[in-house]
């Protein structure tokens, strides 16, 4: 169902309804941009500087689609019931409470979106508004004072200090405004519209009518075809004067309460504790906080604990389907792809069907990148994935979906899925982050002429090598053969062509740290001998993988499009592909 500003107050109690019944929520954004920050992520970068990168993106860019999904499990008949939701978001100008938003987009996004169909004239004049609580707060307390001043007005503007001197310019004009008026006093109309003027004539007019006709009339603006026009009622009693009043007031509270909008849809989903799922939800994940719960907090710690309090779980296809024991069944993670491959065996996909007398989508429907079937097929993953879990274990499918059958995603529960990382693939909510070894790991600094093929041939001695670039003069350098590193650094260490160092120095360079001695490369002796831990799907460490012309970063094998190089081999350039 689609969801803009005209059907949002009817459709939200069958929201909150959906809400409180379901198994599981599935969600999907759609965003005026993704990849400014993303593309500075390094491979070898930690969550934690992850987050930082990409925190900035989730300010400027606006979330101008959403997708909700609703699954509920019904097990007398053994099937999925779903149905689902397709929001346009999009904040309304609140002149006088706060201030207009200004936002940031990216071409090739908005170019993509209008390639899929994307309406931006209904999300712009349709769009569901949105607060976080700190806006909320700021547009109550403005509204609150601008009440009490409005209330106040007919004390403040008998105050001789507010009375604005009428120019000669202007005199004529208001002789015949208050004219009218007279006349419309002594007829037997309700109201009389005042003939257009600027808000300083009708900062005027507003005076004049106070002084002269405050027990007989009353001023109204009201906004017609974009501009603003005054409107005179008569006032018969004191009591007609203070409904019109209270109608001002309410109008204004029920503009708020609009302004508040889809705010209340996720409030309505933290206080249910349901679980969310997304696929490759990193980024949709941070803006539903951003924009309708509370500012990302800068510190990545504060964000954890924050997130994992509001959202306790959340579960990522694209991180499940990325692990064991799916990894070896699935070639591609892309959303579309994979909904394919869960669909046929080894997987086997539960019954589904649409909710008694609500909309929802169709697997044929092929509407990739509308946000609410995006969240519709992520939906879909997820119960394929879920029989799968099931099914090793023997478990019918109502032990599967009850709620013990939750169990079954306890290993992937609060991880999200990183792209372009090597070794860290996951963002953990609500544990420790990964901290992968990183001893075979080196800083480099070299001449800015210099190609992969040049690092390669440096380290040719110690075998395969990852290069994870940083700029023109610098990189990351991972040794496949990881019981090579000390003697590599101890033999590199000797040039003033280039200047090399472990990884955990640089970082704790970076952070303004001393850098921790004896370095652990020294201990690595005692290992010698061991087999490498176990390469991932990604063969990020594939020496194959390198030639001369060539400078890679990103080591997902499902976006080879999304890299590719510049003229110079110099830059890694992301182009505007998809983010799933």
């Amino acid at each position: 169902m689609e969801v803009t500003q005209s059907n949002f107050v009817n459709v939200l109690p069958e929201i909150e309804e959906a809400i409180k019944n379901c198994t599981f929520i599935s969600i999907d954004c759609e965003l005026t941009g993704l990849k400014t920050a993303l593309n500075h992520i390094n491979a070898f970068d930690t969550p934690k500087k992850f987050y930082e990168k990409v925190l900035n993106d989730c300010k400027e860019f606006l979330l101008i689609q959403y997708g909700l999904s609703f699954f509920r499990y019904e097990k007398k008949n053994d099937v999925f019931k779903h149905k689902s939701y397709n929001f346009y978001i999009f904040r309304k100008p609140v002149k006088k409470f706060l201030e207009d938003q200004r936002f940031m987009c990216q071409t090739s996004s908005i170019d993509f979106l209008i390639n899929e169909g994307f309406n931006f004239n209904k999300l712009f004049k349709e769009g569901v508004s949105y607060l976080n609580n700190v806006e909320e707060d700021s547009y109550r307390a403005n509204l609150e004072e601008f009440q009490r001043k409005l209330k106040e007005s007919s004390i403040s503007r008998t105050n001789s200090n507010d009375i604005i001197p009428i120019p000669d310019e202007h005199k004529e004009f208001i002789e015949e405004i208050i004219q009218k008026i007279k006349d419309f006093i002594n007829s037997d109309d309700t109201e009389m519209e005042i003939p257009r003027c600027n808000g300083f004539l009708r900062r005027l007019i507003y005076q004049t009518c106070h002084q002269n006709f405050s027990d007989m009339v009353t001023l109204e603006t009201r906004l017609q075809n974009k501009d603003r026009i005054l409107f005179a009622m008569k006032c018969k009693t004191a009591q007609e004067k203070e409904d019109i009043m209270e109608k001002k007031m309410q109008d204004m509270l029920n503009t708020f309460e609009n302004s508040i909008g889809f705010s209340k849809v996720i409030k309505k989903i933290i206080e249910s504790e349901k679980i969310i799922v997304g696929h490759n939800m990193l980024l949709d994940f941070l803006h539903t906080i951003h924009k309708f719960v509370t500012p990302l907090p800068e510190n990545y710690c504060d964000f954890k604990e924050c997130a994992s309090s509001l959202f306790p779980r959340v579960l990522d296809t694209k991180y499940i389907s990325s692990t064991e024991p799916f990894k070896g069944l699935v070639n591609s993670t892309v959303l579309g792809q994979l909904l394919e491959l869960v669909s046929e065996k080894p997987f086997e996909m539960p019954r589904y069907e649409v909710e008694d007398g609500c909309l929802s989508y169709n697997i044929n429907d092929d509407k990739q990148h509308e946000a609410g079937y995006d969240s519709f097929i992520t939906g879909l993953i997820l119960i394929s994935l879920w029989k799968y879990l099931g099914s090793k274990k023997n478990l019918s499918n109502g032990n599967i979906f009850d709620n013990l059958g939750h169990k079954l995603f306890d290993p992937y529960l609060n991880k999200i899925y990183l792209m372009y990382l090597t070794d860290n693939q996951y963002l953990n909510l609500s544990g420790e982050d990964l901290n992968p070894s990183r001893d075979h790991v080196f800083h480099l600094v070299f001449p800015k002429q210099w190609t992969t093929n040049n690092i390669v041939q440096l380290f040719s001695p110690f075998g395969a090598v990852y290069i994870a670039w940083i700029s023109e003069v610098s990189a990351f350098v991972g040794l496949m053969k990881k019981d090579q590193a000390a003697v590599a650094l101890k033999t590199l260490s000797q040039s003033d062509t280039y200047s090399i160092m472990t990884f955990a120095k640089h970082q704790a360079i970076s952070a303004g740290l001393r850098p921790i001695a004896p370095s652990p490369l020294k201990k690595r002796k005692s290992n010698e001998g061991q087999v490498p831990n176990k390469k991932r799907r990604t063969d990020s460490f594939d020496g194959s993988s390198f030639s001369a012309s060539k400078r890679s970063i990103s080591p997902i094998e499902e976006a080879p499009e999304e890299v590719e190089e510049n003229k110079s081999n110099k830059k890694n350039v992301f182009e505007e592909a998809e983010w799933n």
